[in-house]
């Protein structure tokens, strides 16, 4: 076994690092116990052949554990009144690698993304806490794309952005026993975007705390998208003063002015079950999907108990093309 350590009560500042395997021994362990800080002067970042370098990323690393109680800092602020495509990038990028472990570290202010998981298999995240100020821009807690078998467990994330977000060709992601807020909740999408095809698929949301977010459990597409998402399952979901606690929307990004078209990504087998909180909208249900040609088919509902957040006088459901059937209580009334 190779290992790095960062020692606690030392405060290292880095420029952008790259690690590319394959890598021998394996696994790699990195202990961070310490801090570890980005440059916060955006003119002190260097550039390559796509722009900006993003700060630290693992490329084909297999057997891989980054661990320990220590602090990794973007220091975005400078960044965020830049325009987002200037940006360096996430803070902490794993690309095309396997057997991953990332516990216990704590991130703070990233540039844009924390966490990025990409083109990786058997990723498992835990008891990680990130942190950046609700006014943000694009600082999603963890993004995953193009990947499978990916765990995120015991994390408390608050961002101006997805908590959690979920691009396309991703299969078999459970997030469990996590707290999200503020932010803009757990985001499957957006996916579709300029008439692509979407395979996203066994996805879990369960034990999770949604607080002041934007959005709950949403699932969001572009109009004009084909291909499915599918075995999405949200469960045990609580909700205290959430703008759009279960969301669909299929015509992201183009409202209202969406040109109508036959084609959308096929949502199908999405269960929400024991979900229960508050709305700080009045639409506390909506679900919007494509249209007669591609609806929603076979959504469940089982025990969802929605009330109105303070201010708020009564919740209501909102939905367009949406098939499915309810057991238990169902409030607001379920479109189904």
């Amino acid at each position: 076994m190779g290992s790095v350590n960062v020692p606690a009560g030392k405060v290292f500042l880095l420029n952008s690092l790259h690690f590319t395997g394959p890598c021998i021994p394996k696994p790699l362990l990195f202990i961070i116990d310490g801090e570890m800080i980005a440059q916060s002067d955006p003119q002190k970042w260097g550039n390559g052949e796509n722009g900006v370098i993003p700060w630290l990323i693992f490329d084909q690393v297999d057997g891989l554990a980054i661990v320990g109680r220590g602090l990794l800092d973007g220091q975005g602020k400078s960044w965020w009144d830049i325009h987002c495509r200037d940006h360096p990038g996430p803070m902490m990028t794993f690309s095309n690698c396997g057997n991953v472990t990332l516990k216990s570290l704590r991130f703070r202010n990233s540039a844009q993304t924390h966490v990025l998981v990409m083109g990786s298999q058997n990723v498992y995240i835990d008891d990680i806490k990130i942190t950046s100020p609700e006014a943000s821009p694009n600082t999603d807690g963890i993004h995953i794309t193009s990947s499978t078998a990916v765990s995120i467990n015991h994390s408390d994330i608050a961002t101006g952005d997805d908590c959690v977000s979920i691009g396309d060709q991703v299969n078999n992601l459970n997030v469990t026993f996590m707290n999200c807020g503020p932010g803009h909740g757990v985001s499957i999408g957006s996916l579709g975007r300029g008439g692509t095809e979407v395979t996203v698929e066994n996805i879990r949301v369960s034990h999770v705390n949604f607080t002041g977010t934007t959005n709950g459990a949403r699932i969001k597409t572009w109009p004009g998208g084909t291909g499915y998402v599918r075995g999405i399952e949200f469960f045990d979901i609580r909700f205290s003063s959430v703008q759009n606690p279960i969301i669909i929307d299929q015509f992201y990004g183009c409202a209202p002015t969406c040109v109508e078209t036959m084609k959308g990504v096929h949502i199908e087998k999405v269960r929400y079950m024991k979900m229960s909180g508050t709305s700080a909208t009045k639409v506390a249900m909506k679900l919007e999907c494509s249209g007669e040609s591609v609806p929603c088919s076979n959504l469940f509902m089982r025990d969802i108990d929605l009330s109105p957040a303070d201010g708020i006088d009564s919740v209501s459901s909102l939905c367009s093309f949406a098939h499915g059937s309810a057991q238990g209580i169902i409030r607001p009334l379920s479109c189904f």
